[in-house]
């Protein structure tokens, strides 16, 4: 893999001669906890606006590229905003150039904004809608409650339907001066026809570095301590139930443990909780664990799906399965099985283009370093079953549980 290439603006190239398709990214280091306040979801409509508005032909980013025959997307998260897309490597030159444009060069007029934030509304209420979806809201809400980290990434229908030209002009504007930005390409497109692209749709407009402003919205610093809490009154009807804690963040070496623990408490039938939630008890027929870092914290997460009346039941067994991990530490079979899985998990990411762009481009906006599968996989080879015991202890000590739809 090469190194970022020369400008303030990092540009990861991973040029694959062999494929005849190229997986593009961009990462704007602008989410919904940089909403500025009374502006909730704004990343989030940006998001939509980019890939939607109109250029001078009338056609949207998202068109034009299903019209070359390649697959694009975007998606919004708690600290980026992020545009992906694969194409055949005739076509990626004039794609890159594309999504730079329509990223750098947004036009906001009221009927656009009107428009999307109907769809806005419509995937709040949909999502609102579905308790699998309603739950992680909530969890992270409680997780990280008082801080930015904890603001609903799609914003709420008040707030979205507060938004106003001006003030999703002005957040535009402060993202690009202020926000970092990263670039990735996978694939057949040289390092120098995606410079030269790049060039052309003007990103030597963002060659500086990122500063701090305070009008983007307060970003909160690391979040407060949390105040372990558990369900105390269960519905009666089939819900959802997300119990975990607190991460260690992007750049701490205790990631590889968490991440892991995730594994060994997932929905793997190598994993105990499947053995004690599947096999012995038969509390969920669905249900996984997967540990998440941010800039300067994490979240871990055990979704599942149960019945009213298994609902505690099931809450009981996690806690005990983990409180076991944190006193006797993972079983050895178990634990090895854990970090094959996340090594396979890093090999996956690694071997597919599009995967591959997305975490080279999301994980340089993290750190100053380019993500590297070998690296990766040797940290998560290296970690012991005594670490993955201090992570567990670490969760158990800090753990709380939310369900939807709420018990009356």
């Amino acid at each position: 893999m090469n190194a970022p290439l020369s400008l303030d603006v990092p540009v990861v190239v991973n040029h694959e001669p062999r494929l005849r398709t190229t997986s593009l990214c961009f990462a704007l280091g602008f989410g919904a906890r940089h909403d500025p306040p009374g502006s909730s979801g704004v990343a989030h409509m940006l998001e939509h606006l980019v890939m939607s508005t109109p250029f001078p032909d009338g056609l949207s980013l998202c068109e034009r590229i299903e019209h070359r025959g390649g697959e694009c997307n975007a998606m919004t998260g708690p600290e980026s905003l992020v545009v992906h897309a694969q194409v055949l490597n005739e076509d990626a030159a004039e794609v890159a150039e594309w999504i730079c444009r329509a990223l750098l060069d947004l036009r906001v007029d009221q009927e656009r904004l009107d428009t999307e934030r109907r769809v806005v509304l419509q995937e709040l209420s949909a999502a609102a809608s579905d308790d699998a979806d309603a739950v992680q809201e909530a969890f992270l809400g409680r997780l990280f409650a008082g801080h930015p980290l904890g603001s609903p990434v799609g914003g709420l229908p008040r707030t979205v339907s507060g938004l106003t030209v001006d003030s999703v002009r002005d957040a535009h504007e402060r993202a690009l001066r202020t926000a970092p930005l990263a670039v990735s390409s996978v694939g057949g497109l040289t390092e120098e026809a995606l410079r030269e692209a790049l060039s052309v749709a003007g990103l030597g407009r963002m060659a500086r570095g990122a500063v701090p402003d305070p009008g983007l919205g307060s970003t909160g610093g690391v979040p407060g301590p949390l105040t372990p809490g558990l369900v105390e009154q269960w519905p009666d009807e089939f819900c959802w139930m997300l119990v975990g804690g607190r991460a260690p963040h992007a750049t701490d070496p205790r990631r590889h443990a968490s991440a892991i623990l995730g594994y060994l408490l997932g929905g793997s039938p190598a994993s105990p909780l499947y053995d004690r939630f599947r096999n012995q008890d038969a509390l969920a027929y669905s249900f996984r664990s997967w540990s998440r870092s941010y800039s300067d914290t994490g979240a871990w997460r055990m979704l599942a799906g149960c019945e009213p009346d298994n609902a505690p039941r099931l809450l009981a067994a996690f806690r005990e399965v983990l409180d076991q991990v944190a006193v006797d530490g993972p079983q050895e079979q178990a634990f090895l099985a854990a970090k094959r899985q996340a090594t396979v998990e890093a090999v996956r990411e690694a071997e597919a283009p599009l995967d591959l762009a997305i975490v080279l481009a999301t994980q340089r906006l993290l750190s100053e370093r380019v993500w590297d599968a070998d690296e990766e996989i040797a940290a998560l080879k290296a970690v012991t079953a005594e670490q993955v015991r201090g992570a567990a202890a670490e969760l158990s000590a800090q753990l709380i549980a939310v369900i939807r739809p709420e018990g009356r």
